[in-house]
């Protein structure tokens, strides 16, 4: 994430494009760990801009891929889904949401490792460390891949060039081919993003499995890494995105410009990634100012 999307989430207000308001036809209530704060969990990372998301300032709206087609939902600061047409595909709706909002991640670990380190003290009480995720890995890779080397306007356009209602399946991806892509502004990350697409859509790359946390975490980096257009820090970043897995310590231009010091985290062993991240965005769970360590 670089200074132009972390200035848009610290700010606060709204990420993304956010639909006009719609009358609601139905509705459920998701009942989450405590404390969990909705506002912490959507500006985490830049992912709450990216088509079909977006995040209003209090509310996080979300397009799903539903059996009988993409459903618009809104989920509201108390946990509230509400959406505007008839579905009858409702235990979905809240298995996609648990996955997205991170309901069912257990962070006692990194918890006992934040309580290591002074800064960090207050995760706990704060409920910090859930990462807001898409319903699927395959969207949550294709998100990491557009933002490589690239302003936060860019990745969002590319995105959003993908998307007509919900997320596209790999299948969809992969028919568009590398001129496809290329005239939705994917440019050189074509290719890479086809052989996504492509080995995912045949069931070469498993990438859904990567979410089973069954899987070592060492892993699901090897196979990140293996990925073409996967650097070491578009890897480190993905990997928190594949299910409650420590972010590596990688930093990249805009972490050594907020002053991270790996050192001041090592405590936390291989929380200490994660760390550094909690840190430089503490102003959006109430962990302090954010930026050097302290």
């Amino acid at each position: 994430m670089g200074a132009q999307a972390a200035a848009l989430l610290d700010a606060g207000g709204p990420v993304g494009d956010v639909p006009p308001p719609a009358p609601a036809v139905g509705r459920l209530r998701l009942e989450p760990p405590q404390p969990y704060a909705l506002d912490a969990v959507a500006r985490g990372h830049g992912g709450v801009g990216l088509a079909p998301s977006a995040y209003d300032g209090a509310r996080l709206h979300r397009v799903l891929r539903l059996p009988d087609g993409p459903l618009p939902v809104v989920v509201h600061p108390d946990l509230r889904v509400t959406w505007s047409r008839p579905t009858a595909h409702a235990d979905e709706v809240r298995r996609q949401l648990h996955t997205v909002l991170a309901l069912e991640d257990d962070l006692t670990a990194l918890h006992d490792a934040c309580d290591r380190v002074p800064a960090l003290r207050g995760a706990r009480a704060a409920g910090a460390g859930r990462v807001l995720r898409a319903p699927t890995a395959f969207e949550d890779l294709v998100g990491a891949l557009s933002a490589t080397n690239a302003s936060y306007a860019a990745s969002r356009r590319r995105v959003a060039a993908l998307v007509d209602g919900a997320f596209p399946v790999p299948e969809d991806v992969a028919r568009l081919g590398e001129d496809g892509l290329r005239a939705r502004g994917w440019g050189y990350r074509a290719p890479a993003l086809l052989h996504l697409a492509r080995a995912a859509a045949d069931g070469g790359l498993a990438v859904e499995r990567w979410r089973d946390r069954t899987v070592p975490d060492e892993e699901v980096l090897a196979g990140l890494r293996s990925l073409p257009g996967f650097g070491p820090f578009a890897a480190a970043s993905a990997l928190p995105l594949m299910g409650h897995r420590p972010r590596p310590v990688v930093l990249d231009g805009w972490l050594r410009r907020q002053g991270a010091d790996p050192g001041a985290y090592a405590a936390m062993g291989r929380w200490a990634g994660t760390g550094i991240w909690l840190a430089v965005t503490a102003r959006r769970w109430g962990g302090g100012s954010g930026g050097r360590d302290r």
